[in-house]
Formats: C-alpha cells, structure tokens, sequence
C-alpha cells in the first residue's frame, strides 16, 4: 500500500492584472466607487445683491433739508438778515470774481446751501437699489467737505467762540455733520454677496 504523500495546501499564484487596470506594486488595485461622484457641484456663482442704503440716504436727505431750513433763519445774533438774504449777496459777489467772493464772507452760507442741495439729491439716488453706492458715496462726501469747510471757517473767524453765532449757523453745522456720516455710510458699506438658489435635479 502506498504511503500518502502529505501535501501542503499551496496560496494560489496572484491575479495578473489586465493591462487597462490599476496596480499597486504589480498587484490589482481596488477602488472603491464614489455614489456621490456623479452628483458633485460644479462651481457656484456668486450673486451680488442690489439693494438700496437707506441709511446713507436718511442722512444725506435731512442735510439737503436742514440746508433748506437755513435759509428761513438769521445766521448771526441780533441780526435780523436771514439766510436767504445772505445765499442772494454771495451770489451776487460772485461776479465779481472768486478772490473778492472768498475775501467776502459771504461765501460760507452759499457753500453751505449749495453743497446740501447736492447732497438731497445723492440721497434721494440712495434709495434706489444698486449693487454699490460707493460713487455717490465719493460725490456726498465732497459736498460734505465742501459745507464742513465753511461751518470751520465761521469757527476760526468767531475765534471758535459760538457766543454770536444764530439758529442758521448751528443748521449748517447740522448739514455738514449729518452730510459727512451719510457719505462715509454709502462709501463704506460693502456689497451683499449671496449664492443663488439651487435648483433641484430630477432623478433620473
């Protein structure tokens, strides 16, 4: 009887890899399969919202009205000449030439007057939506500067003593702040940026 022969069960020889698969070391490669792979976003565009600064565009309004309001009042104590009165004599110095209009001191209340009719008009312009309002934002401010420039130089004539200053002066003081915060609000407020809705896909 023949004795039988012990064998030791052989590990099959590894899998050659066809040529079109990938390997790792000569070995087949396993990958698993994504089932999202064929749902993944493309690019999202973002959405630059238009809206409208309606803070910016309060400030600017109430200058322009406050500049208004300036006309109807004295602008030195114990003078009974009103704004009005002054806005007409600068006006009327002005043909004269711009050296003898600034040596006139009249030119601070037609500054004043000019540069918050400018600003009513941005700030009307404020309320309509627009992707940024940082232009009218830059025109705003300088008709601000424009009407800060002559409330300081009323200051520094009086010696930066308020004592024989009226209503009207402290209206364009009022117009020159309430000017310079509503331009720097529309100059600095950013854009709203925003993804736009997804659109459901139909399964397939």
């Amino acid at each position: 009887m023949l004795e039988r022969q012990r064998t030791v069960p052989g590990t099959p020889p590894p899998r050659g890899a066809a040529d079109d698969e990938p390997t790792i070391l000569g070995f087949p490669a396993e990958i698993e399969s994504d089932e999202d792979d064929d749902e993944t976003d493309p690019g999202v565009a973002l959405v630059v919202l238009r809206r409208p600064d309606r803070i910016a565009g309060a400030a600017l309004v109430l200058a322009g009205v406050a500049s208004a309001a300036s006309l109807t009042v004295p602008w030195v104590r114990g003078e009974r000449e009103r704004g009005l009165s002054l806005f007409r004599r600068g006006l009327e110095v002005v043909d004269s030439g711009l050296g003898e209009f600034l040596r006139s001191g009249l030119w601070q209340p037609v500054a004043v007057v000019l540069g918050g009719g400018v600003m009513l008009v941005l700030g009307l312009l404020l309320f309509l939506p627009a992707h940024t309002h940082r232009l009218l934002g830059v025109l705003a401010l300088v008709a601000a500067l424009t009407a800060t420039a002559a409330v300081l130089t009323l200051l520094a004539g009086a010696d930066w003593s308020t004592g024989q200053f009226d209503l009207g002066t402290w209206v364009a003081i009022a117009v020159a702040a309430l000017g310079v915060l509503g331009a720097l609000k529309a100059m600095l407020s950013l854009p709203r940026v925003t993804t736009p809705p997804r659109v459901a896909t139909p399964p397939r």
